[in-house]
């Protein structure tokens, strides 16, 4: 008897390792203070499904976070993933970066500032999504779509933290993967 069948069966019924190393499910952060004197707030949302990242930031125009202003989805997919000590590094190829703008007043004032918070595109209308993938959208920095980044993903019984994710979206192709994380923490939201 061949064992062909049996190792070809194998070879497609074995997961890649990314998609079983990192945590799988769907995590959100409490209302986080940014911008200048943390006068803005920041909700992210990641969702981790096999090799696939889902992530969505939405702004608000105050730090207790009730008034939507911009909201950003994104995703990527898992290329590689290891174990590193306390934490799992992985490598993902970036997807679209899709920055709607979701009040009237922001709105006008991407269009007044196209060059800085505009991300250098005009013509901005509330609540249509533009893609910022290889923008810069004060104070974020997008990488082109199909760029390789590197983060680090660290898992504790209160949930997820990552290097870099959901604030630093620019790091460089030579940079290693991040030793600390952000201190961001991601609880496990019911599935």
């Amino acid at each position: 008897m061949s064992l062909l069948p049996l190792v070809i069966l194998a070879s497609n019924a074995a997961p890649a390792a990314a998609e079983t190393l990192l945590p799988q499910g769907n995590f959100r952060t409490e209302c986080l203070q940014i911008g200048k004197d943390g006068r803005h707030g920041l909700i992210a949302e990641i969702s981790i499904e096999g090799d696939t990242i889902s992530a969505s930031a939405q702004t608000y125009a105050h730090n207790n976070c009730d008034v939507p202003t911009v909201r950003a989805d994104y995703r990527g997919i898992v290329t590689s993933a290891r174990e590193t000590g306390n934490r799992i590094d992985f490598t993902q190829e970036t997807g679209p970066f899709l920055y709607t703008l979701l009040a009237d007043d922001v709105t006008t004032y991407y269009n007044a500032n196209v060059d800085s918070a505009g991300c250098g595109l005009d013509g901005w209308q509330t609540g249509v999504p533009r893609d910022a993938a290889g923008r810069t959208c004060a104070p974020y920095t997008f990488p082109p779509i199909g760029t390789e980044l590197k983060d680090s993903v660290w898992v504790n019984q209160n949930g997820i933290e990552f290097g870099r994710l959901p604030l630093v979206w620019d790091s460089a192709p030579d940079a290693g993967y991040p030793e600390r994380s952000s201190s961001i923490l991601f609880t496990r939201m019911a599935d």
